[in-house]
């Protein structure tokens, strides 16, 4: 009867070594170890190492023989032998090899060695992990055995690295797979050309790489102790364990043969084991607090502290005031004891209270695999590494994914096989957690199918190289590496690199094609024209200008290979000749001269040159001198170098030239006068996308807890009042008002310290984004200022929200405050906002909307996508069908057109530099109002009922923003010493100060705004922007920035006939209307000009009386401009207004169907008109004869007018500054919003005037 045998261990390993030797028979003993050797070195038979070791440990365990060569067309049917042989032997498969084409390396002694991958899950980790326990142990090693764990390092990565930079070059292209292959097949290719240069170092003895050694002397005695006879060699089958075991060479056939690559990386962890076994007992306790000592410092350079934390037992602990966790750093020599001090490291966090991380940094030989997270988490210190590595240093990324890992919410804890599994996760996907109700599972963090860690290192691999090849350190020493996108005329790999330490910033930029480094020392002076920014976009100019001009590229090539390095530092002297030297005659008459510091230096392919003043100054308002001078240099510096080199003189100058002069100029110096406050803080609070699924948790456990249904509604079921809408924003707003309070007091005022940054760095981003599109690069600007703009306006937002919350509902708990607090609070600010935004703007119809609450409480909110657009002509639209974000990035379009028609103003740049950043006191002017126009009337009547006029305000804004403070940005004053102080630098009479410090006043009692959702709200809300005195205690807040932008909020909008503040007088709000109504003629005036510049027959203001006469009867109201075009048959009827812009959702809503029912529904209706009287308007305009007019009604804003958004616009709307353009165009514009046609060719450009 048939019987199933059972497979055992020993079948797995059992070979049929006689199969096998039938394989190998016909082949030299030689030829096979060559050809072995290149298939375990190359990249198409990773998969199959172990086979392919055991095929070459048989081929040294047989006698030696002669035979015909073997090749590489031999290799697949001795594959295949060696599988039906052994067919209990694994073929890799459960995660993808390691790119060995990435040329990624590892440094020892300043040396870049490639680096092998072989077996091990992450090689590079272990390599530093190992690096790290040799400094601890390596010197009682060397007193025992002769060598330490250093010195296997060495030699072992030699043999890897000669192995590989001999067969590198002969390796084929990768194999793509064709169309419709199988998934999970696996291609093995080796070709003649790696079979040829593995003849190189197949028989090779590593002796020879002893004296490249650090210490050849320890090397040697490694050699020897690692070496052994192929007949010793155990060769059991274990599919976690090394084949080969500690052995780096093996003694065959009378020679000393090298393992392959691969096998020398995965002797090295077992050789440091065997190595510690014969660490002598009494040394042991001396290596381990040797161990950790090394371990505490690494992580303190990790962190960037300023120095090392005492050590005062087996367990350092440390803390992070600031990113709410707790480290205890562990360390263990011994293999055995590890887990032992991992949970001594975990005892010693018991204290921890509740809401901060736990995390136990270990040091050693050894990495913890398959860990179960509950309260803990575990890092080796460079598994730590690799991950701040991963962030760009970012400290707030490190503690967040701890929290995630010992929070853990809705789960009992977390497990993962590798602890980088869970990082990679963690930080593609912001979450490790989707939100939930809490239960006993475990979550199982998914195992990551390649090598991360490798990864990371082969995308910056050819940045390697090009670093040691320069003789700088490699990337993993930089704070933040960043590869850069290729650009036009760019090749190969570029990339940013910074290093930051106590001592300054200093910015990398490299390429490998020209093979340059760029190395950029800013100014010290915070805020100078080249500090951190600035000489981060003088670096970048220079590296594309390098890299991408094709000449100059050539020039700054040499011949042999060698990388350009170019030191930029700056002077904030103006460089001065020695005393009694002179100028060169070539340089004082000529017209770019400039005394300049530069210097080249050929043996190290350097050059230098130093920015002072004066070549700064040159690169003043269009950029061009400056970029000129500039040029010139660096072509002789490089020329220098090439000459010394004997790589001959390159590209001439006439033709580099040429090129350099064509592109943009390196960098552009404009001269602006500002009224900043005195401190710039900076603006660094955390905002990742980990930060908003965090806030996005919080939310859904709100919705949980407040018992909103689950489910999907539409349109308006979804926005009834006591709705889901309804119901999910109360639990939303409850929620933050409930964290506000939670919190300590201390909240209040870190709002505003981060409030106040924000809006520094908004103004000051904005500046730079006006100036960068004045420029001419500004097409590289456009995009990037959007963002930009958007980014910095979200912060501001959320933070005006909190702080105003913060009032109403004062933070009275016990929840500490840092800076994860704050940026936790404006995540979900955020969110509140948004979604508050969205959900009232849909209830007032502004659009349509489909609302979807998940049992976890998670939501989505948006536009319904298969409702269709309503027809606006119906009276019973169901929604208007505001596209806004169509109508914001129209609206950021005509903010860079108005930018790129600045003219820059020159400055004597020179003068300026010289002094930069001078703060010149201004005397107090009083607004100069013309006699009984409308302003003054609205001043003398605000004086009249608030007891204050503009004047005061200003005053009292101007005074705030410049208040002295520290270096944190803000400060407190009671409010007779901020009126005492605006007195005396306006003398404006103390009462109408106290009154505008009483309006200005943001406090308890008018911070909370009637009405529900009021934050939606902007034009009738009390507000910090309108408000920016900040009552706290018995003191004012001041916030300088805040000041300042409320300063230029009142006078933007009394520019524009208006005041932002909600209590306005009813009296003071008819005068600025009767204002706005002067500043509508302005406009019709900017129309008629349009019209004329268009050149085309047109007709301005056409009286209901004067089109009566004219033959054109029943017009109802008057045509403000008409336009007839004889040659396109366009009779044009234009409407033109300059409504007041509406920000908020009711102010929307209200405008746009005023609008639409006011203006655009007339506009038709006279359009309707002239088509009846076709003849007789042209006649009015000018044009006889008959034509078969086109009748095109078209609407004309001052600014993009909100209403040309809607589904159903039914009309063409367009600006003043773009009529011109759409009037000659050769198409018509259709209904909505016109887009840009002033870079488009017009219809007729001879007919223009």
């Amino acid at each position: 009867m048939p019987m199933n045998t059972p497979v055992t261990s020993a079948a797995i390993r059992r070979v049929d070594w006689k199969l096998l030797d039938r394989a190998l028979a016909p082949y030299s003993t030689d030829s096979l170890l060559v050809l072995f050797q290149a298939a375990l070195t190359s990249p198409d038979f990773q998969r199959l190492e172990d086979h392919l070791l055991l095929m070459l440990t048989r081929v040294m365990r047989t006698p030696l023989r002669v035979g015909a060569p073997a090749g590489a067309d031999d290799l697949p049917g001795l594959v295949d032998a060696i599988a039906r042989a052994a067919p209990g032997r694994g073929v890799l498969t459960g995660r993808d090899p390691s790119d060995l084409r990435a040329g990624v390396g590892a440094t020892v002694a300043g040396e870049r060695l490639l680096v092998h991958p072989g077996q091990l899950a992450h090689p590079l980790l272990v390599l530093r992990g190992l690096e790290l326990t040799a400094l601890a142990v390596d010197q009682p090693l060397c007193e025992a055995v002769g060598f330490g764990i250093g010195d296997v390092l060495d030699l072992a990565l030699r043999i890897a690295d000669r192995a590989l930079k001999a067969l590198t070059p002969a390796w084929p292209e990768p194999y793509v797979a064709p169309d419709g292959a199988q998934e999970g097949q696996v291609a093995c290719r080796l070709t003649p050309a790696e079979v040829d240069a593995a003849a190189e170092i197949a028989t090779a003895d590593p002796v020879a790489l002893v004296d490249a050694c650090r210490c050849p002397e320890h090397a040697e005695r490694a050699l020897t102790w690692l070496t052994s006879r192929v007949k010793d060699l155990p060769l059991r089958y274990r599919p976690d364990t090394p084949l080969l075991g500690p052995v780096l060479a093996v003694t065959a056939h009378g020679r000393r043969l090298p393992v392959p690559a691969g096998a020398a990386t995965d002797a090295i962890a077992p050789a440091a084991a065997r190595l510690l076994a014969l660490l002598p007992p009494d040394e042991l306790a001396a290596a381990e607090k040797r161990l950790q000592e090394v371990t505490v410092a690494r992580l303190a350079q990790l962190l960037g502290l300023d120095h090392i934390p005492t050590i005062t037992g087996p367990v350092c602990r440390m803390t992070s005031p600031t990113h709410r966790y707790d480290i205890a750093v562990v360390s263990s020599v011994a293999d055995g004891a590890l887990s032992g001090r991992v949970e001594e490291g975990r005892a010693a966090l018991a204290d921890t209270p509740p809401g901060r991380g736990r995390l136990v940094v270990y040091g050693g030989p050894r990495v913890l695999t398959r860990e179960l997270v509950r309260d803990t988490a575990f890092l080796h210190v460079e598994e730590l590494a690799e991950i701040l590595h991963q962030t760009g240093g970012d400290p707030a990324l490190l503690a967040l994914f701890v929290l995630e890992l010992t929070e853990h919410p809705g789960v009992h804890g977390v497990a993962y096989l590798d602890a980088l599994d869970a990082w990679s996760l963690w930080h593609r996907d912001a979450t490790l957690l989707l939100p939930g109700p809490d239960s006993d599972d475990i979550a199982c963090v998914p195992v990551t199918p390649y090598d991360e860690v490798w990864e990371h290192a082969a995308v910056h691999a050819a940045t390697d190289r090009v670093l040691s090849a320069a003789g700088l350190p490699g990337v993993r020493d930089f704070t933040r590496v960043t590869p850069l996108p290729p650009e036009p005329g760019a090749r190969g790999a570029r990339a940013c690199l910074e290093y930051h330490s106590s001592e300054g910033t200093l910015l990398v930029r490299t390429s490998t094609v020209p093979p340059m480094v760029i190395v950029a020392v800013p100014s010290q002076q915070r805020g100078g024209p080249l500090d951190v920014r600035g000489m981060d976009d003088l670096a970048d100019a220079l590296h594309t200008a390098l890299s991408t001009i094709e000449p100059v590229a050539a020039h700054a090539t040499l011949a042999d290979g060698t990388p350009l390095i170019v030191d930029v530092t700056v002077s904030d002297e103006p460089h001065h000749l020695p005393a009694g030297a002179l100028v060169p005659a070539d340089v004082a008459d000529a017209e770019d001269g400039l005394l300049v510091r530069a210097g080249a230096e050929p043996e190290t392919a350097r050059i230098g040159l130093v920015v002072d003043p004066p070549l700064l100054a040159a690169f003043a308002v269009d950029g061009q001198r400056g970029h000129r001078i500039l040029g010139r240099l660096v072509h002789d510096l490089i020329t220098q170098v090439r000459t010394g080199r004997a790589a001959g003189p390159g590209i001439d100058i006439d033709t580099f030239t040429e090129a350099w002069d064509s592109a943009h100029p390196l960098l552009l110096v404009a001269g602006i006068t500002t009224f900043w406050p005195s401190t710039h803080p900076a603006f660094t609070l955390p905002r990742t996308p980990h930060l908003h699924a965090r806030a996005l948790r919080a939310a859904a456990a709100a919705v949980r807890r407040a018992g909103v249904p689950a489910g999907t509604w539409h349109g308006t079921d979804a926005c009834r009042p006591g709705g889901p809408a309804e119901q999910l924003l109360h639990a939303l707003e409850a929620e933050l008002a409930d964290q506000i309070s939670a919190h300590q007091p201390a909240l209040f005022g870190e709002l505003a310290r981060h409030l106040n940054a924000a809006w520094s760095h908004r103004t000051r981003s904005q500046t730079t984004i006006a100036v960068n599109l004045a420029s001419p690069w500004a097409d590289n600007w456009a995009e990037e200022s959007r963002r930009q703009q958007q980014d910095a306006m979200t912060a501001t937002t959320a933070l005006h929200l909190l702080l105003q919350q913060a009032l109403v509902t004062p933070p009275a708990g016990d929840r500490p405050v840092d800076v994860l607090a704050v940026a936790e609070l404006v995540a979900l600010a955020e969110v509140v906002f948004t979604t508050g935004n969205t959900a009232v703007s849909a209830a007032r119809r502004l659009h349509d909307l489909v609302l979807t609450i998940d049992p976890t409480g998670l939501f989505t909110l948006g536009a319904d996508p298969d409702t269709p657009a309503p027809d606006q002509s119906a009276a019973t639209a169901d929604h208007l069908g505001f596209d806004a974000g169509a109508y914001q990035r129209a609206r950021h379009q005509q903010m860079i057109e108005a930018a790129a028609d600045t003219e820059l103003a020159a400055f004597d740049a020179a003068s300026v530099l010289a002094r930069p950043h001078v703060r010149t006191p201004v005397a107090f002017t009083a607004a100069a109002l013309p006699a009984r126009s409308e302003l003054a009337k609205a001043d003398q009547l605000l004086v009249k009922d608030w007891g204050c006029g503009l004047d005061a305000i200003v005053a009292v804004l101007a005074t705030a923003s410049d208040w002295p403070t520290s270096e944190s940005g803000t400060t407190t004053a009671t409010a007779e010493e901020l009126v005492a102080e605006s007195a005396a630098w306006s003398g404006l009479p103390s009462g109408q100060l106290h009154a505008a410090v009483d309006r200005l006043r943001l406090h308890p009692g008018n911070a909370d705004s009637p009405g529900e959702h009021s934050y939606t709200e902007v034009e009738r809300r009390i507000r910090p922007l309108t408000h920016p005195l900040i009552a706290h205690s018995d003191q004012l807040l001041l916030l300088p920035w805040l000041a300042h932008v409320s300063r230029e909020t009142y006078a933007a909008n009394l520019d524009d006939g208006r005041l932002p503040h909600p209590e306005l007088p009813a009296a003071v709000g008819q005068a600025l209307f009767r204002h706005r109504q002067q500043l509508d003629q302005r406009l019709e005036n900017d129309v008629k000009d349009a019209a004329r510049r268009a050149g085309l027959p047109h007709r301005f203001r056409l009286l209901e009386k004067t089109a009566a006469t004219l033959g054109i009867l029943g017009l109802t109201g008057e045509i403000d401009l008409l336009v007839a075009d004889p040659d396109t048959h366009r009779l044009w009827v234009i409407e033109v207004k300059n409504p007041t812009r509406a920000v908020a959702v009711h102010a929307l809503q209200q405008h746009m169907k005023k609008f639409t029912a006011r203006y655009r529904d007339k506009l038709l209706a006279k359009a309707a008109t002239i088509a009846q009287y076709a003849g007789q308007a042209a006649t009015a305009c000018g044009v006889n004869g008959e034509h078969p007019w086109r009748i095109l009604p078209l609407m004309v804003t001052r600014t993009v007018e909100p209403s040309a958004f809607l589904a159903d616009p039914r009309i063409p709307y367009t600006t003043a500054d773009r009529l011109t353009a759409v009037l000659t165009h050769a198409d018509a514009p259709r209904p909505g919003w016109t887009p840009d046609r002033s870079n488009e060719t017009p219809r007729n450009p001879a007919s223009q005037a």
